[in-house]
């Protein structure tokens, strides 16, 4: 039978494991939020200096692309 000395280094070595896991998802979710957050000033200036309301389809015309351009640069990041 083992005792609680010899299974110190699993139980850490578990925790240290899960720890990193944690920040990980941690600095992803500060990420996303980041990038809500950024997309919604984007559209509330856009909205704002031409007078286009977030339901009109001009509004989604000219969002649409520094939407995408913001997608497709986040994932280039994150790919690296």
């Amino acid at each position: 039978m083992k005792t609680i000395t010899e299974y110190r280094p699993m139980i850490f070595s578990h925790l240290a494991v899960r720890s990193q896991v944690v920040s990980r998802r941690r600095q992803r979710l500060h990420a996303e939020l980041a990038a809500g957050a950024l997309y919604s000033v984007i559209g509330l200036w856009l909205s704002c200096d031409t007078g286009f309301a977030p339901w009109n389809w001009q509004f989604w015309l000219m969002f649409a692309p520094i939407f995408a351009a913001g997608e497709l640069g986040w994932r280039t990041l994150v790919a690296r």
